[in-house]
């Protein structure tokens, strides 16, 4: 009698209950935690189970593994912003995170990940095209989910990254508006007697961030060594659920175990509510400038303005009971400074380009506006600069003459 070959590890087993129902078994290997993986099927008939289990075969001859797992695209979006992105996503981002995950969840979340394709990927851009969003938040949106989904692939969930397999959409073509020289000027001169004249230098000599001027401390600025440490920046946290969302409260801030939700190695200082002081997102965002005399003579001119008023805090600006400046006051404060100028209406960010493109025009090396800026590599700072019409009319005239000559 022929004996019957032996099974090997991966070819699999299938049995049959005491139910009736037909099972079949194949050995995954261990978990890094030590723990035997296995993927069964089960069918009621024999011929069925045997179907599946071939085709499980057939996923780890192809892959070189299989999911054992069936979660939703919901579930395992939850538990991935609960359990890994949180541990290394800096809380204002994590903010931006679960608002394209809710996008991701109402276009995909009832398709189980183990199921998803790339068409499954393209109606996430097509949800979120239809809602009138820009292109840009459907590029957000694309990288949020192919990172939840390569944990996953990590994990054992799925067997491959279909986001990956799908062209991410296009960045969507954004203006960004700068003051000219002239302009520049305007509004320098204009806010000689504005008690925020210093802030405006700040941010159109320096290119200094909202948040940055804004969490600026007098302990950051030397006046005798002519330095100011850009260590910090001003920001508005959202408070999370410390319990577990066990409390019965709907709002994280109501929680009575509330916190920030920072993740490890977050370095913060509490200012008052959810306003904190928090370092800026990469290490050359963290920068020591010179003061130059005019914005010396300003910072002076500041530092007398704020003597004997209250500010438990040490910050730079501040409103009259020492709280910290609210960046929306902030803003309308810089309107009202372009149009008292003459200048055009441009966001407040736009100071930054304002500052490289002077930069640009007085022929500063691009590395080196970088390090004014805070930028981490020179490709962002050329984002910011923008080249007039008049640069551009030397540049040709230039080249006009050489080839002429």
């Amino acid at each position: 009698m022929a004996k019957t070959a032996r099974r090997q590890r991966g070819d699999g087993s299938l049995y049959q209950r005491a139910d009736g129902m037909w099972i079949g078994s194949v050995d995954l290997g261990w978990t890094p935690e030590g723990t035997r993986r296995r993927k069964t099927v089960s069918s009621r008939t024999q011929a069925g189970a045997l179907a599946k289990l071939r085709e499980v075969r057939r996923q780890i001859g192809v892959y070189g593994d299989v999911p054992t797992r069936s979660l939703t695209v919901h579930d395992w979006l939850e538990r991935w912003l609960r359990d890994i992105a949180s541990q290394r996503i800096r809380p204002r981002t994590m903010d931006t995170y679960r608002h394209k995950v809710a996008l991701i969840e109402e276009a995909i979340g009832r398709v189980r990940l183990d199921r998803l394709t790339p068409a499954h990927v393209r109606t996430v851009h097509q949800r979120i095209a239809g809602k009138g969003l820009s292109s840009t938040t459907a590029l957000q949106a694309h990288r949020i989910l192919a990172a939840a989904l390569k944990d996953a692939e990590r994990e054992g969930l799925v067997v491959r990254n279909v986001a990956r397999l799908v062209d991410a959409p296009r960045k969507a073509v954004s203006d960004r508006s700068a003051l000219t020289s002239a302009q520049a000027k305007a509004v320098l001169r204009g806010s000689a007697s504005d008690p925020m004249a210093a802030r405006w230098a700040l941010a159109l000599l320096y290119g200094v961030r909202q948040g940055e001027a804004l969490g600026l401390t007098w302990e950051c600025v030397d006046l005798d060594a002519g330095t100011i440490d850009l260590a910090w920046q001003l920001q508005r946290l959202t408070w999370r659920h410390g319990c577990g969302e066990t409390c019965g409260r709907k709002r994280g801030a109501e929680c009575p175990k509330r916190n920030l939700g920072a993740p490890p190695g977050f370095e913060s200082r509490h200012l008052e509510g959810a306003l904190c002081l928090t370092r800026p997102k990469s290490a050359a965002g963290t920068r020591v400038v010179p003061l130059i005399d005019p914005m010396h003579e300003l910072l002076e001119r500041q530092a007398e303005l704020s003597a004997g008023r209250p500010n438990p805090h040490g910050l730079v600006w501040h409103d009259a009971e020492g709280h910290p400046l609210d960046a929306k006051a902030d803003r309308e404060a810089w309107y009202a400074a372009l149009t008292s100028a003459g200048a055009p209406r441009i966001a407040l960010h736009g100071a930054r380009h304002t500052t490289a493109t002077l930069l640009l025009e007085l022929g500063v090396d691009a590395k080196v506006i970088g390090s004014i800026l805070g930028h981490s590599d020179v490709v962002t700072t050329q984002g910011y600069q923008h080249v007039d019409l008049s640069l551009q009319r030397a540049a040709l005239d230039g080249l006009g003459k050489a080839i002429g000559a």
